[in-house]
This record gives structure tokens, C-alpha cells and sequence, in this order.
């Protein structure tokens, strides 16, 4: 594991892992997080990618993590900027290490949502969805139905002004998120369809994406319904998505939800999954 600071184009340096393998690699995965998870969160998985031959990055969008740079309410930052900035350098990084190889991404809730958006999309070799569906009011769980318009319509307007930022880690809600991104995640959210009606372009960016991709929704998740990830993932229209509901009880697994294929305790039942499917598709 080797710590890499990685330049964004308006020159952001964000803080980043590569985990190497023991030889020449197989190919690359960028590890592509979820909204406001840091990427020590992904290193055990990404350990586990390295022992399987793939030059493995983790990454943390500005404002999180390690790429804090100073303070957050200072930060101007969006999910447009986590995206077409950093996202993208990263992608370009991992790539460019390895030109002659096969590039991957592994997204996480938001990080495989955004993925069809990426500049760089082409140089992709596939994509691995893992808890990725739609955060629209209609598409959440009976629970957070409840408690989600008391954060769109109450403690963001009113926390972000009052902050600078949204301040996510002490109420226990999300994590510390810029304004920016905040509300650029809160017009998602309010649309119907999410990402497919809330941001520009999204609709047709799924509709042309050519790499392959691997969905893993998880039946005890316990943010998102299964409909809403269906539907984003219906929305790949070129290369229809290899979509898999996982239950746990069927693999002897008390639980997973929304982030515990990306525990230790996930090795033996989950992580092959994703790495079969990775030696399967060596190129576009």
C-alpha cells in the first residue's frame, strides 16, 4: 500500500491509495466511495483485490477524509466537482499507470451511481455496482421515508448557511458534506427518478455507456429499496447490466445492507464474486 497524492485538473491534490500486487497486475480497480464514506472504509476490500493480482486505488472526494484540505465550510465544492474533478483524475491516474491493462471500477452507493457521467468513462473495462440505487423518497426504505424530508426540508437549509457546511458527522446523519454537494444531492433525491431526472444528461449518459456492468443489490438494505436500483440500472440501455439480488440468509450471512459487503466478514461469501466477474471481462 503506497500513499499518492493525485492533482486534479484546478490542481485539488486528493489523498489516495494504490494497493499493488505481488507481481504484474491483472488489471486496475479504482475504488470509487459512497457519499461522505472515507476510503480507509474500502482498504481491507482493496487488500483483498491486491492479493488477487489488481493494482488496486481507493480516493477520497475533496472535503473528505484525508482530502480535507483546511476548512469545510471554506470548501466550494459540489458533486458535479467530486465527479468531473476528482473522480475523473483518478480514473485518468489509474489508467495511465497501467496503460496496457484492463481498468475497473468498483462504486459504491454514489460512486457507481455518478459513474455513467464520468469524462473519462471510455477508458473503462467495466463497472461493479455494489449497493447502488436510487435515493429518491420514493425509492427509500418505510424508515428513512420518515426521517428524510426533516433533512431536505429542514436541517440543510437551514444547517448549510448556519455552518458553511453540513454538518452530517455530529447529528449522526450522513457525515460532513459540503453545501455544495449537499444540495446538489438534495435536487437527486427530490426528483422522482433520482439522478435520471435530477441531473442533466444522466438519462442519456446510462442509455450510451458501453463497458459492461455487474449490479449487486442487497435484499436487507437498509437505505434503498430494490425498485429504485432496478430502475437505475434498467436505464443501461446499449449493454443491458448483469443485475443480482444477493439475500444473506442464502449465503449464511446474518447481514449485509448498505455497506457490509465491504467488511471482512464479507471476504469468503462476497469478495470472489466480484473478482470472478473481473477475470471475465478482461477488456471492453
Amino acid at each position: 500500500m503506497k500513499r499518492i497524492l493525485i492533482k486534479a485538473k484546478d490542481g485539488y491534490a486528493l489523498a489516495a491509495y494504490r494497493f499493488d500486487p505481488a507481481g504484474p497486475p491483472r488489471g486496475s480497480v479504482v475504488m470509487a466511495p459512497a457519499m461522505a464514506v472515507p476510503q480507509s472504509f474500502y482498504a481491507p476490500f482493496a487488500a483483498y483485490l491486491a492479493s488477487q493480482g489488481y493494482a488496486a486505488w481507493t480516493f477520497d472526494f475533496r472535503g473528505i477524509g484525508e482530502s480535507l484540505q483546511g476548512s469545510l465550510k471554506n470548501l466550494r465544492a459540489d458533486l458535479t466537482d467530486w465527479l468531473t474533478l476528482d473522480y475523473d483524475a483518478v480514473v485518468h491516474a489509474a489508467a495511465d499507470a497501467h496503460p496496457h491493462q484492463a481498468l475497473f471500477v468498483v462504486g459504491h452507493s454514489f460512486g457507481g451511481q455518478a459513474a455513467p457521467l464520468l469524462p473519462s468513462r471510455e477508458r473503462l473495462s467495466g463497472l461493479v455496482n455494489i449497493a447502488v440505487g436510487s435515493g429518491s423518497l420514493r425509492h427509500n426504505t418505510p424508515r428513512i421515508r420518515r426521517s428524510a424530508p426533516w433533512m431536505w426540508y429542514l436541517l440543510a437549509p437551514l444547517l448549510c448557511p448556519l455552518f458553511g457546511y453540513f454538518p452530517g458527522a455530529r447529528l449522526g446523519i450522513v457525515g460532513n458534506l459540503p453545501s455544495g454537494a449537499m444540495f446538489q444531492w438534495r435536487r437527486w433525491c427530490l426528483t422522482p427518478e433520482y439522478i435520471l431526472s435530477g441531473e442533466p444528461g444522466a438519462r442519456a449518459a446510462y442509455a450510451s455507456a458501453e463497458y459492461p456492468v455487474l449490479a449487486l443489490t442487497f435484499a436487507d438494505d437498509e437505505l434503498l429499496l430494490e425498485a429504485g436500483s432496478r430502475m437505475l440500472h434498467q436505464a443501461y440501455l446499449k449493454r443491458p447490466a448483469d443485475y443480482r439480488v444477493v439475500e444473506p440468509q442464502r449465503l449464511g450471512m446474518p447481514r449485509i445492507g448498505h455497506f457490509g459487503f465491504f467488511k471482512p466478514a464479507s471476504e469468503k461469501a462476497l469478495w470472489p464474486i466480484v473478482t470472478d466477474w473481473l477475470a471475465r471481462h478482461p477488456s471492453m
